[in-house]
């Protein structure tokens, strides 16, 4: 079997590494996706559960280049579904990028026709709002691939981000910038612009090993799969729900008292709470906090200018972040920073010792 982990354009090697880190597999990597091979169809349910850096997972069935939507049309009548959709109802998602060739309604629409007319005399009905096994079509650029989706809904959204800000980064960016940190369990971890709290979320996600989707058993499709039938699913489940809740050094800090708030509220959502250290420190202070090369890694989602934070306020803010960082990181120390004005940034970052 194939499976394809599909993830925010540019990231596929965290894809990559993460799936080689919960299934241990190999993978190749594309834009935006991470291809492997597996024995066990277990190991979809598994990423579905864990996977911090999926949108989706999906066993792949068809994988090919298109020039027009009407190049996908043998492929997709060739390839047998009927083990996995008799009897079942099914509906066909897509997801368009860097393609305006093809329309992701009539994407949806002629692919569902095509295997409603191959399959209906065998029972196979069409569900749009609730459907037995979600099909799934994914084209960036001239690729298409097309599977089942494991989990039926988008795995970038996550369910403890309750009190957000405008600047929130999705669950599966913020985890990425905490993989690119280098950071791991036992490592001293620093976002100091924690907004939502979302990075530092993710990074105790992580370090504690505690499946992302701990709350959400329920919501997977793949509960109503009929080729997964005699697999033990609350068994694997279990499997993954021994995790550590000794963690710390995981450091979520913001110069504002309602943003530390909303960060503290989302990470009790999740039962997190205990392993972050919340504190209203700006970032001119953060040399208060820590000794001189004590930290290992700082990752972070910083502010862009707005009514509350002119560019001004905002450039000075990152001047006196980089001189702190200078003094507490450590030698071999990785800083991580999600941004839009990359040249300014750089020159912020030479001026105080740091490298790209």
């Amino acid at each position: 079997m194939k499976g394809i982990v599909i993830t925010h354009p540019g990231l596929q090697a965290v894809a990559a590494k993460e799936t080689k880190d919960i299934i241990g597999k190999d993978c190749t990597i594309r834009d935006s996706v991470a291809l492997f091979d597996t024995d066990e169809v277990r190991d979809f349910c598994t990423l579905c559960y864990r996977s911090q850096s999926a949108m989706r997972v999906l066993q792949l069935f068809t994988e090919f280049e298109v020039e027009r939507l009407e190049d996908s049309f043998e492929a997709v009548q060739e390839y047998d579904l009927l083990k996995y959709l008799k009897g079942k109802t099914f509906s066909v998602r897509a997801w368009i990028v860097n393609n305006d060739s093809l329309d992701t309604m009539e994407t949806e629409r002629e692919v569902g026709r095509i295997v409603y007319e191959k399959y209906s005399k065998d029972g196979v009905k069409v569900s749009l709002e609730d459907p037995d096994v979600p099909l799934f079509v994914y084209v960036i650029g001239k690729s298409f691939y097309f599977g089942i989706d494991f989990a039926g809904f988008d795995l970038s959204k996550r369910n403890y981000r309750l009190f957000c800000q405008s600047d929130s980064v999705k669950g599966t960016i913020a985890y990425s910038l905490v993989r690119l940190a280098s950071y791991k369990k036992g490592l001293v971890f620093v976002d100091p612009f924690s907004q939502s709290g979302t990075v530092s979320i993710e990074a105790a996600f992580y370090a504690s090993g505690k499946p992302v989707r701990f709350y959400e058993k329920d919501r997977f499709a793949f509960h109503r799969f009929p080729h997964l039938a005699g697999l033990d699913i609350d068994g694997l489940f279990g499997k993954h729900d021994l995790f550590d809740d000794s963690v710390k050094d995981i450091n979520c800090f913001d110069g504002q008292h309602r943003h530390v708030r909303a960060a503290e509220k989302n990470a009790k959502v999740v039962g997190l709470q205990k392993l972050i250290n919340f504190s209203r420190t700006e970032v001119e202070w953060l040399d208060t906090k820590f000794e001189k090369e004590s930290v290992d890694c700082i990752a972070t989602n910083p502010p862009r200018p707005s009514t509350n934070y002119t560019s001004d306020s905002l450039e000075k803010a990152f001047q006196e972040f980089f001189y702190t960082a200078d003094f507490i990181l450590k030698p071999d120390g990785k800083v991580v920073i999600l941004g839009k004005n990359y040249p300014k940034l750089l020159g912020l970052a030479q001026r105080y010792n740091f490298t790209l």
